[in-house]
């Protein structure tokens, strides 16, 4: 949570016990979630807002358009109403967990309401025809409609599984239905920052008293008339 208006309540709770708790946790989500309630004391109104752990957009879904359930990935759920469950959703083969890079425990949103989805980078939204296949990135996955095939499959090529960029395997999507997909993966951005930071660790210069050059003692000398700042939030 970035901020809350005045009149706005907060209450920490298990949400339906330890045991939901528990499938959330494997879903990606906090065991214990915030409840907001609004007292009506400010004004018609009352703002609660949230912000996301990572740079990414939030998109609103509102799960009756979509037949009540939207399956996403694990830690996509941002916020949603009262009246959403939030359930484990298990891969269907064995190779769709292993190699589609969503691994085996998906994220199932289903009731009446809406929800706030996180992704990362640009977001996209497709709209499967039936029997349309959609062939994806591993990762790119935020979310699809329940009734979309999810599964995996290999690369044609062996020039394009060395020098692709893609990997062995590519998620396949296959409709009827819609699915949202994210441009700039968390994983992915992880991964080209710990590419970029070199071996060795990033090494920082501390210098020493008395075994440097003029340059220490210049501004070391004058320590006693420096300048003191003071500041407060």
């Amino acid at each position: 949570m970035m901020y809350m208006t005045h009149g706005v309540q907060m209450n920490t709770t298990a949400g339906g016990g330890l045991s939901s708790g528990f499938k959330r946790m494997l879903t990606g989500q906090n065991v214990f979630i915030s409840d907001y309630s609004y007292d009506g004391s400010s004004g018609p109104y009352g703002y609660v807002a949230l912000g996301t752990d990572f740079p990414s957009k939030i998109v609103r879904i509102n799960l009756e358009e979509y037949g009540g359930k939207v399956i996403c990935q694990q830690g996509a759920l941002l916020c949603a109403s009262h009246t959403v469950d939030v359930n484990v959703e298990f891969t269907k083969k064995f190779s769709a967990g292993f190699f589609g890079g969503e691994g085996f425990v998906l994220q199932g949103l289903s009731g009446k309401g809406d929800v706030m989805v996180k992704a990362g980078g640009s977001l996209i939204r497709k709209d499967l025809k039936e029997g349309e296949v959609l062939r994806i990135s591993s990762g790119c996955l935020v979310g699809f409609q329940e009734g979309v095939e999810f599964d995996v499959q290999m690369v044609p090529g062996f020039k394009n599984v060395l020098f692709g960029g893609e990997g062995l395997f590519m998620t396949t999507l296959t409709g009827p239905g819609t699915v949202w997909l994210q441009g700039q993966p968390p994983q992915r951005m992880i991964s080209e920052i710990a590419r970029r930071v070199p071996s060795g660790g990033i090494g920082l210069a501390v210098p020493i008293p008395g075994m440097g050059g003029s340059g220490s003692g210049g501004e070391g000398g004058d320590g006693g008339g420096g300048e003191s700042t003071s500041g407060s939030s």
